[in-house]
């Protein structure tokens, strides 16, 4: 028979392995439930409060960081293209200043006769009686030749050639109302319409024309019309013509002197064209011109 002050014992032992709350006693097991919820809610009440709001700001910090790095990126990319846009555009007008100085202005052609008057001079060697000795002696001639030289030298009109500048004279172009006159700029210059330039100069250069004829040997003919290549105009050689001149040849007992000859004279005439850029102010002009032509044959 169980006594019950034994079975009063053994209740109040199990309820010590437990907690009282508000009359409710929770074993460990429970508490451990209990606990482990309460836990739970607590880091997510710590998450919606407090953690929440620092990840939302680190990724707003995260976003603009980007968006001020693809900015920057950007500007440093505009700025590589208006780098690269001014090198461009420096460049381009350093091959506009280079081209432009190829063309002749009206200054270089107020200096063109004497220019060109100088290289021919050039052509010619300064031969004096020494000079013109050796240069026969090099040449094989007969000691007649040399002793006799002044008399010979007169009679073939000059043993050795001297290149000469015989005409140099301005072209002015005519000006009527013809449709084949030419047009003139205000400067008194030929404006190019023709194609003789090619298309693309139509209307872009104007141009001064001469008359040009010039006596000398081969090799000097030859020299003038290459060192025309450097002078600072512009320069375009067209319909150019070549005579020989009647040629003396002096012979001995033993036929024609071989390597001693008074050098063949040529009679060279061509025509030379200075081209000049038009002026900004020019273009402008044309250009408006042409605007309003357009307007009338449209009204």
């Amino acid at each position: 028979m169980v006594n019950p002050d034994e079975e009063f014992m053994e209740g109040e032992e199990e309820a010590a392995e437990g907690i009282a709350l508000f009359g409710i006693t929770l074993s460990p097991q429970i508490l451990a439930v209990v606990i482990a919820v309460v836990g739970l809610g607590a880091s997510i009440y710590l998450a919606l409060n407090f953690v929440k709001p620092l990840w939302e700001q680190r990724s707003n910090l995260r976003r603009e960081i980007a968006e001020k790095e693809a900015q920057r990126q950007a500007q440093g990319d505009i700025l590589a293209q208006i780098e690269a846009a001014q090198e461009e555009r420096d460049a381009a007008e350093q091959i506009q200043r280079d081209v432009l100085s190829m063309f002749a202005s009206p200054d270089s052609l107020d200096t063109l006769l004497l220019d060109l008057n100088q290289q021919v001079r050039q052509r010619n060697a300064n031969l004096g009686p020494e000079e013109i000795r050796a240069k026969l002696v090099a040449e094989g001639c007969p000691t007649s030749v040399i002793d006799n030289y002044a008399d010979l030298d007169r009679r073939v009109d000059g043993f050795f050639a001297q290149a000469k500048l015989t005409r140099f004279e301005p072209v002015f172009p005519e000006t009527s109302r013809q449709t084949n006159a030419a047009a003139i700029t205000e400067d008194g210059y030929e404006l190019v319409q023709d194609g003789s330039l090619g298309a693309s100069a139509d209307n872009q250069v104007k141009r001064q024309t001469y008359e040009v004829e010039m006596q000398g040997n081969f090799d000097q003919t030859r020299m003038v019309l290459t060192q025309m290549e450097q002078l600072q105009p512009l320069l375009v050689v067209k319909n150019f013509e070549a005579e020989l001149e009647d040629q003396t040849f002096l012979f001995d007992r033993n036929g024609v002197l071989s390597g001693c000859q008074p050098d063949a004279k040529i009679t060279s005439s061509f025509t030379l064209q200075a081209l000049l850029p038009l002026s900004q102010e020019e273009l402008q002009q044309m250009a408006q011109e042409e605007e309003g032509e357009g307007e009338e044959a449209a009204q």
